[in-house]
């Protein structure tokens, strides 16, 4: 796991000055595409936050987590900003910088139970695999919007700002997915119970918080349409980390994400 930290510390954040941002057809990327650049400069940019949400968490966190959060969140933060740069040169309105939130009560709370080692155990690996599934969605999209933008001859985009993200993203998911399948194997049958019921009862989206849900179901509906296809990797990720020996998970992706495109 030092590993493939030290590999993704050595990828440097992508920076603004590095992001072609020349457009051929901008009223095209206004009008299909829009919405999606807002939503990814906004869940980007909120990034920062979401490293000190889990350090509250999980307040005993080991070296390779924090090493990893710190990456994570340089390079997500910069990808936001690459997105919030696209949407001024589009002439929408900008995400921004996040104003400070604060820390949620019940996410002090948790961290008062996860300094008991056995709950700790249980949050890690709901945290690990929820990554692994948001970074295997974001992987999917940028792909997706990728794709489109090279068939639009949108190739500067394509090439300086999605290609080089979803690059990363791929990192991302690479130790998510090592470290949830190292933390798997050190839970008894009753904490990988548990970790699979948070996992379903709490699993929303990238991004799609409550307030955020019908912006989740108009940004996807600009990636992928009305009907979303290709969530089986996001839900094969849960199934290969939470089943076990008990039965299949239900399609709990698709529920989240058919909420998400009702609420827009």
């Amino acid at each position: 796991m030092a590993r493939r930290i030290d590999r993704l510390e050595a990828d440097p954040p992508i920076t603004l000055s590095s992001a072609d941002l020349t457009v051929a057809n901008p009223d095209r990327l206004r009008r299909e595409l829009g919405e999606v650049f807002f939503y990814f400069a906004l869940v980007e940019g909120l990034v920062a936050q979401n490293a000190v949400e889990v350090e509250t968490v999980m307040p005993q966190l080991e070296e390779d987590d924090r090493r990893f959060l710190s990456v994570w969140k340089r390079h997500e933060v910069a990808h936001g900003a690459i997105f919030d740069a696209l949407c001024v040169e589009l002439d929408l309105t900008p995400a921004g910088p996040p104003s400070a939130l604060g820390v949620r009560r019940s996410f002090r709370a948790l961290g008062a139970l996860t300094r008991h080692p056995w709950w700790h155990d249980v949050f890690r690996l709901v945290y690990l695999v929820r990554g692994a599934m948001h970074e295997r969605l974001t992987f999917d999209a940028y792909d997706r919007i990728g794709a489109r933008l090279d068939s639009w001859g949108e190739r500067a985009l394509a090439a300086t700002v999605t290609h080089p993200i979803r690059r990363q993203e791929a990192g991302h998911l690479g130790y998510y997915r090592a470290a949830a399948s190292t933390q798997r194997a050190r839970l008894t049958p009753a904490q990988l119970w548990l970790a699979r019921v948070i996992s379903i009862r709490t699993y929303t989206p990238v991004g799609a918080t409550r307030a955020r849900r019908a912006q989740c179901g108009r940004a996807f509906r600009g990636i992928a349409g009305d009907e979303i296809e290709g969530l089986e990797p996001v839900q094969a990720i849960a199934d290969q980390m939470l089943r076990g020996g008990l039965r299949p998970l239900p399609r709990f992706v698709q529920t989240a994400m058919e909420d998400c495109l009702a609420a827009r």
